[in-house]
């Protein structure tokens, strides 16, 4: 039994990972000045990094905010990277539409 006990407390610790999850609270947190790579360490790897003009980057992380099985609120955070440094940042929420507007002709849907 103890051997049991030992082993899940093992395979516990060894899925962890050293960063957290994006989160609104975490979001707030970030503050203009703080390293890129700090952001990197704290965050992990973002989902998306786009490079804009005059040398800025921009970070994307994506938090999906479900109920059960189904997504019911996408938050996007993006924090504006320049010269290693936080410069700006920015949130986006979106909500999936109802079930019935799903179907639609549109091949690229925005939500």
């Amino acid at each position: 039994m103890r051997y049991l006990f030992c082993l899940g407390l093992l395979f516990l610790f060894g899925c962890a990972t050293n960063s957290e999850i994006m989160t609104r609270d975490k979001y707030a947190e970030v503050e203009v000045g703080m390293k890129a790579s700090d952001i990197e360490h704290r965050f992990g790897k973002p989902y998306q990094i786009v490079s804009r003009e005059e040398g800025k980057e921009t970070y994307e992380y994506i938090e999906k905010i479900t109920m059960g099985t189904q997504v019911i609120e996408q938050r996007r955070y993006y924090i504006v990277i320049q010269d290693g440094k936080v410069v700006g940042k920015y949130m986006k929420l979106s909500n999936p539409p109802p079930f019935q507007a799903i179907y639609s002709d549109d091949p690229y849907p925005n939500y």
